[in-house]
Order: C-alpha cells, then sequence, then structure tokens
C-alpha cells in the first residue's frame, strides 16, 4: 500500500532534506572552525619538510638539483606528492603561507566524504548514511593535527589517494585503471604506509577476476608489474634511518618513559615485541570513542576487527567491495604504523596524538558499511545511529578544544619569541632555516605579539 501525500512529504523530509542540511552544515562549521583558528606560524615538521624545500629549490642552480631536493625522503617518508602542493601556492601566492596550507590540506575530509556519497547514491537513507559519517569524520578527535599542514597533507591525502583508488578500481575499465594507479603512486609518495594501496588495488582486481569474473587476469598482472615499479622508484636512494628511528615526542616526556619503561630502548624478547606490537595495533583502531584508557581502546579495536572480518566474509561475493576494502587499508596503515613506532613508544601515546585519526576515520567507513550491508540500520535504528553520531561529534569538540587552545597557546608563544622549535632538531638550525626563508622572501610571518596585534583597536 503506497503512503498517502501527506506521510510521502513527511517521510521525504526527515530522509532527505533535514539530514542534507544537516550535512552541509556540519561541513560548513568545521571549516569555519578550522579557517578560524588557522595561523601562518610554521609548525614542526612544516619547517624541515615544506620550507627547507621550497629554499632549497628556490637556490637550485639546475632543473636537475631542484628536482633532487624534491625527491629526497624525509625522516622515513617520501613526501613528494605535497611538495608538489606546496610549491604550487608557493609560486601562486608569491610566499609559503601556511595558513593557505591548513586549509588546503582540510580539503581532503570532504573529498572523502564525496567518495562515499559514490558509494550510497542510489540508497534511500543516502544522507542520513553520510550524515552519521561527517559527524564522525569531521570531529576535533585529532584537533592538533587538523592546525598541522604537513601532518594533515600526509594523514588526510593519503587516506583520500587511497580510497579513490579503490573507487576507482571498481568496475575497472582501462581508463579508470589508468586513474587509480596514478592516485596509488600518489599515497605512494605522501607517506609511507601508503604504499599499502598496492596491495588493496591488486585484491580489488583479483576479486573482479576470480570471484565475480568480469575481468581477465591481465589487470592484476599489469597492476603487479607497475607496483613492483613504482616501489622500486620510491626505493631509489633511500637511506635507512637506523633500528630505533628519532620518537615523535617531547624531550621532557622521552625522558619520563625511558625512565619509567627502560626496555622500550632495547630489543625485547620475542613474546614482549609482540604483546607491544599488538596493544600499538589495536589501541590505533580503537581509540576514536576512548582517550583515557588503553585497555578500553585496545577491547574496541577488537571489535572493531572482529566485526571487519565478519563483514569481509560475509558479503565477499558481493559486486561491490570498495568499503570494504577502504576499512582494510586502515587497518593496513595501524599495522605499519605500528610495526614502525611500537618500539619506542608506549601505547597511551596514541590516545591524544595524531595517529588516532586513523580510528577516526575506520569508525566512518566501517558505520557506513554496516549500514550498506545491513538492512537492520533503518528507520528507526538509524535515527539512533545519528543521534550517537551527534553525541560524539559534540563530545570531540567540547573535549578536545582545550587542548588545541593549549597548543596554539604554546604556539604563540615561541613565535612571539621568535623561536621555532622541532622535536629532535637544534632549536637554532630550526630557527634559522626561519629566519633564512623570511629573507629571501619565500615566508612573510604574521605581525607580533600575536595574535593580539591582529585585533583592532577599539573605536573611541
Amino acid at each position: 500500500m503506497s503512503l498517502p501525500p501527506q506521510s510521502s512529504h513527511v517521510s521525504g523530509l526527515w530522509v532527505r532534506w533535514v539530514p542534507f542540511i544537516a550535512f552541509c552544515a556540519v561541513i560548513a562549521y568545521y571549516f569555519w572552525f578550522v579557517n578560524s583558528l588557522a595561523i601562518n606560524i610554521p609548525f614542526q615538521d612544516d619547517i624541515y619538510d615544506f620550507l627547507q624545500f621550497v629554499i632549497a629549490a628556490e637556490a637550485a642552480e639546475s632543473p636537475v638539483d631542484a628536482f633532487k631536493e624534491w625527491f629526497k625522503q624525509y625522516i622515513d617518508h617520501r613526501t613528494n606528492t605535497q611538495r608538489l602542493i606546496v610549491y604550487g601556492t608557493y609560486l601562486i601566492e608569491g610566499e609559503v603561507n601556511f595558513r593557505t596550507l591548513t586549509l588546503l590540506a582540510n580539503l581532503a575530509l570532504p573529498l572523502i566524504l564525496l567518495l562515499f556519497y559514490l558509494s550510497v547514491r542510489d540508497e534511500e537513507y543516502r544522507w542520513i548514511f553520510l550524515l552519521v559519517s561527517a559527524l564522525i569524520l569531521l570531529s576535533l578527535r585529532t584537533p592538533i593535527l587538523m592546525l598541522h599542514s604537513q601532518g594533515a597533507f600526509a594523514y588526510y591525502f593519503v587516506v583520500f589517494y587511497a580510497f579513490a583508488c579503490m573507487f576507482a578500481l571498481h568496475k575497472v575499465t582501462l581508463l579508470k585503471f589508468v586513474l587509480a594507479a596514478m592516485l596509488c603512486t600518489l599515497a605512494t609518495f605522501t607517506f609511507a604506509a601508503g604504499q599499502i594501496a598496492w596491495f588493496l588495488g591488486l585484491t580489488s582486481l583479483l576479486h573482479q577476476c576470480l570471484v565475480t569474473g568480469r575481468r581477465s587476469l591481465m589487470y592484476p598482472a599489469i597492476w603487479l608489474l607497475l607496483a613492483v615499479a613504482v616501489l622500486m622508484v620510491w626505493r631509489a636512494g633511500f637511506f635507512e634511518l637506523g633500528s630505533v628511528p628519532t620518537p615523535d615526542l617531547p624531550p621532557e616526556q622521552y625522558k619520563t618513559i625511558s625512565a619509567s619503561f627502560p626496555d622500550l630502548l632495547v630489543d625485547p624478547p620475542l613474546h614482549q615485541a609482540l604483546a607491544r606490537y599488538a596493544s600499538w595495533f589495536l589501541v590505533l583502531l580503537g581509540c576514536a570513542v576512548i582517550d583515557s584508557s588503553t585497555l578500553g581502546a585496545g577491547v574496541v579495536g577488537l571489535v572493531l576487527l572482529a566485526v571487519l572480518l565478519f563483514v569481509t566474509v560475509r558479503f565477499y561475493k558481493n559486486d561491490d567491495i570498495r568499503l570494504t576494502l577502504c576499512c582494510w587499508f586502515v587497518v593496513g596503515i595501524a599495522a605499519a604504523v605500528s610495526m614502525g613506532r611500537a618500539m619506542f613508544g608506549i601505547p597511551d601515546y596514541i590516545l591524544e596524538q595524531r595517529y588516532s585519526f586513523f580510528a577516526t576515520v575506520l569508525m566512518a567507513t566501517l558505520t557506513l558499511l554496516l549500514q550498506v550491508r545491513f538492512r537492520v540500520f533503518k528507520r528507526p535504528v538509524v535515527y539512533l545511529i545519528v543521534l550517537l553520531a551527534g553525541m560524539y561529534w559534540v563530545w570531540s569538540y567540547s573535549h578536545f578544544e582545550s587542548l588545541l587552545q593549549y597548543s596554539l597557546r604554546g604556539r604563540y608563544a615561541d613565535f612571539n619569541k621568535g623561536l621555532y622549535s622541532v622535536i629532535g632538531k637544534p632549536q637554532t638550525e630550526s630557527t634559522g632555516i626561519v629566519n633564512a626563508a623570511i629573507s629571501a622572501g619565500i615566508y612573510t610571518p604574521p605581525c607580533r605579539p600575536f595574535p593580539a596585534c591582529e585585533t583592532p583597536p577599539p573605536v573611541d
């Protein structure tokens, strides 16, 4: 029996228009928030990865020398993709402006939501589904990362490039294959763990060959050859940083951890190493909703992993596995980060730092996947999910804004003293790089004392 016209109108209002307006409002509020706090002051890796590169590229005597500067590794990453963006904005604006770069880096998040839309555009409840993902993804769970241009480019865009690669490979054609390979290459040269996208891309193509029978084995064979070639280029001239990399911890925190946990600095027995890797991995997956307990975050991570594994096995014959592959990419990144960082930090560090972004992405993507796959997530249950996502969004802004303001006050104080600090580097060296950029006209700092100097005087 069809619904009466008035009932159909009310249904359309709450299923379509209200969620759509709320979805747009969440995005608008996020960028208003970022725009209101973004500052043109370099922070940490901004100095060595971006500013020093532009200085060297401008001073290069030939295009070959400039290329060498562009291709240099940064710590254990290749960041060539964002360096192109940085240099491009420098040529357009005539300076390296970190406020502009921060806003550009945050554009990756609505682009991820655009990909989500492509996967649910035929669903009746699409705007409700997308509203839930937006409330989770555009929360304030990683407040410091959102205002750190170098970190935001690496974390946000590696996810976008990899997700876009999975979407391009869906029902692959020759043109989409080429586009996917380009996106996968961008992910590889954005963040070291972006290399995992090649494996997930191969999985997508093998699924289309062996499970759905839609494509020939030529596609995965060529993909494998391209992956080997790109990864060989990635390794060209790459040097190892040592068995124990420099920790991205404040010196005082690192000293405290070293004194309390001296075994972090030595090779532990195998069972202890495996336990540490596992704890890091599970906390990384589950810390989106918990920031006070590694045990609680680890339990949530284990539950999310079990749910993802169940959905993967239950629906592996489904024609569309894009969201499933995206979830596994995040799991792969969590594993890679755990392998690279677990030996010099305890899992508590994850709860307050940028690594929690991956847990947020996993929760946003997995929630969307569950709503699409299981019909139980329909009205009225779907509205309960919206309510929970909304509560999470409100909690994140009320809970983490103080941490963001504390970080900004520290950045203001250092800037007003003429200091530019980078963890693990001599302050005179990092400050010298910024001053050299100022002298060369590459970077124009704001007024001092900041931000008081930007407030207009009261009118008499």
